[in-house]
């Protein structure tokens, strides 16, 4: 069976995070729930760069 976490995607852990990251922004952005605008925006801005970092990074 191949290990499919030796390259450069993202772990299991940061790529769940980023979809919850992604999931309180699209939910803020359409007014499903009401959520402060600072944690709405940067929901967004964490969650996209933490993607990008863990790309780069072996192990994230």
């Amino acid at each position: 069976m191949r290990n499919f976490n030796t390259g450069k995607a993202p772990t299991m852990v940061v790529w769940v995070i980023s979809l919850v990251l992604f999931i309180v922004a699209v939910v803020a952005q359409f007014g499903v729930v009401r959520i402060p605008e600072p944690f709405a925006s940067w929901s967004w801005i964490l969650g996209f760069g933490l993607l990008l970092v863990a790309c780069r990074v072996r192990g994230l």
